[in-house]
């Protein structure tokens, strides 16, 4: 399925590694010009060299710019700069990392503070930057947020306040601007096999004194499928949904989990 992105431009944030690279991958394979950002310079550097001889695009499909997500400055700057850069803005991807897992009563309130720009003004910043250039012609905003928002559990207190927010956000931007032909859906992870959950089964390995084969066994056990997902895959995902072969969806939140998520609405 041709997904007609050629001559189209995208800005990918938190995307130096894991999930946010696999989705600026697929875009550049897509025929994309991507703009990706995080706060390693050195990372970004590699990331887009990888990428560039992954997919064997021209030099100039790739490009990256540092961002740290809990400062407004650097938010602002990053964003106008890919912009600027890339003439215009047809998609934009916000990513964010991982906070803390921490049970709320081992949770600080500087903890919430920093979670809060990371995570959700961030979010919130970027796409108030980025709605004028998506506007001029229509386009799409597509969060990245974890499938544990949706069912959040009894750990991970930042991540469970903050990242449920971006879900009501993304109702409100796709009512507001679905005039101007902005599409605003959100993609929940579970289970796909980046670094970060590579590093939660090694910790669960670790604490439960098993090995890493069947601590991931157990995260496998969670799922109706036989095995846990690929960066590829979600990548895929998320440049179909970000594409105009997916025109007419919008407001939605789609569950990219191996079936984790049980409910049935």
């Amino acid at each position: 399925m041709d997904l007609g992105y050629d001559g189209t431009t995208a800005y990918v944030m938190a995307a130096s590694s894991g999930l946010g690279r696999a989705v600026a991958t697929e875009l550049v394979r897509e025929g994309a010009t991507v703009v990706i950002s995080s706060r390693n310079e050195t990372k970004l550097r590699t990331a887009a060299e990888a990428i560039r001889a992954e997919t064997e695009c021209d030099g100039d499909a790739i490009d990256w710019v540092v961002c740290d997500l809990t400062d407004e400055e650097s938010v602002r700057n990053a964003t106008e700069t890919a912009i600027d850069r890339l003439g215009g803005l047809d998609v934009l991807v916000t990513n964010h990392g991982g906070p803390s897992t921490d049970a709320f009563p081992e949770t600080s309130l500087s903890a919430f503070d920093e979670a809060y720009h990371g995570v959700l003004r961030s979010t919130i910043l970027t796409c108030q930057i980025a709605l004028p250039a998506l506007r001029d012609g229509g386009g799409a905003i597509t969060n990245l947020v974890a499938a544990s928002a949706l069912e959040p559990s009894a750990s991970g207190a930042l991540g469970n306040v903050f990242r449920p927010s971006i879900y009501g956000l993304s109702k409100v931007l796709a009512e507001e601007f679905g005039a101007d032909d902005v599409r605003v859906n959100c993609v929940s992870p579970r289970g796909v096999m980046s670094d970060r959950i590579r590093f939660k089964i090694s910790e669960l390995a670790e604490r439960e004194g098993i090995s890493e084969a069947a601590a991931r066994e157990r995260r496998t056990d969670e799922l109706p499928v036989s095995d846990l997902g690929t960066p590829e895959t979600f990548g895929r995902t998320v440049a179909y949904i970000s594409s105009p072969a997916a025109a007419y969806i919008t407001g939605a939140t789609l569950p990219v989990d191996g079936g984790w998520h049980r409910h049935a609405f």
